[in-house]
């Protein structure tokens, strides 16, 4: 044990101001067990209750906005909702792509954003095109477009050339042989 020296007499510490014994002088000689644990404060300061609120926050805001933003893309707030709708042929020639149709589909305005058409056709399980005239509504729901593309197009057209002489037989057998219908 250790003795310490006071140099003030406050009337605690005994007589001349000498420090004396207490048995709880000498914390080295007290075992752990000894002492009482306190329970952990596991309770979180305002501060950072404020914290992961705002993160929270933060988090739905963010998510509500795409949400918002997509369904805005998808199903345009200036759809046919009111008046009647005007259908608008569009061409899908040969050899056109997914990418190709979907740029045309928005420079000519029938849909507001080309890569969120390729998303929303590649989750429903792609597209299978087909040359033709489509007619399509411009701001119509992106899955209506996409349904209409997939099904047969409206109009054909084949293209058939007659050499300089044939007669209306040759032309008639040429007709029928060049055209599926």
């Amino acid at each position: 044990m250790t003795r310490k020296h006071d140099d003030r007499d406050n009337g605690d510490n005994g007589k001349n101001g000498k420090w004396t014994d207490d048995p709880w002088d000498g914390p080295d000689a007290w075992r752990n067990s000894e002492f009482e644990t306190q329970p952990l404060d596991l309770r979180p300061d305002s501060r950072t209750v404020l914290i992961a609120l705002a993160v929270v926050m933060t988090v739905l805001l963010s998510v509500g906005a795409t949400g918002m933003w997509y369904l805005r893309q998808v199903n345009p707030p200036d759809s046919v909702t009111s008046g009647k709708p005007v259908a608008t042929n569009f061409t899908v020639n040969l050899g056109d792509s997914l990418i190709s149709i979907s740029k045309r589909l928005e420079q000519e305005g029938f849909i507001a954003n080309a890569s969120v058409f390729r998303w929303y056709v590649d989750r429903k399980g792609g597209i299978d095109l087909q040359p033709g005239y489509f007619a399509l509504i411009k701001h119509e729901h992106i899955g209506n477009i996409m349904k209409k593309l997939n099904k047969s197009p409206s109009i054909t057209f084949t293209k058939v050339t007659f050499p300089e002489g044939f007669t209306i037989k040759q032309i008639a057998q040429r007709i029928e042989d060049k055209t599926t219908r």
